[in-house]
């Protein structure tokens, strides 16, 4: 309900912190930061009180299934983990949309667990926008479109149109 082409910056950023997740295929995550403030951070620049966001990050990491790992560093957890806490911090805003590339530095048992956790937080109403080179990741989707050449395709290679079926 954010006309994002009218917003200023400031009112962008806001949308991103708090509107929108982003999952990246490398991480991002801060390299001398545990698991729990890599997660903590987005709520950090929401100005949430340290109390509230740490605990906010405890729920995201249990979550994704590391509350064990909560003290680790990203050197001290494999990829699939720094995969999870990557999600977990997208997540901690509870954002409505979540644009991920989650896949592409993962092995496939935890590129599945990541799709898997996915599926869960599709079930609870977050729209999830992938971008993958995988057929088999893609399969996980309600709708595919491709990018063939700068041109949008969906289903059989058809066209996407902007609605406008007469285009």
């Amino acid at each position: 309900d954010v006309e994002i082409e009218k917003c200023k910056d400031k009112e962008l950023s806001e949308v991103r912190n708090q509107k929108i997740g982003f999952v990246f295929q490398n991480f991002n995550l801060l390299p001398r930061q545990s698991a729990l403030d890599n997660v903590a951070l987005p709520l950090q620049y929401a100005k949430v009180p340290i109390k509230k966001r740490k605990q906010k990050a405890k729920e995201m990491l249990e979550m994704v299934d590391l509350a064990d790992r909560v003290s680790f560093k990203p050197t001290q957890l494999s990829g699939g983990q720094k995969q999870r806490v990557a999600i977990a911090r997208a997540m901690v805003a509870d954002p409505k949309i979540l644009l991920a590339e989650p896949t592409g530095a993962l092995d496939s048992k935890s590129g599945l667990q990541v799709m898997e956790l996915f599926d869960t937080l599709h079930k609870q109403g977050v729209t999830i926008i992938m971008i993958t080179h995988s057929d088999e990741i893609a399969s996980y989707a309600d709708r595919v479109v491709k990018i063939i050449d700068g041109e949008l395709y969906e289903g059989d290679a058809q066209p996407v149109t902007g609605g406008d079926e007469h285009e």
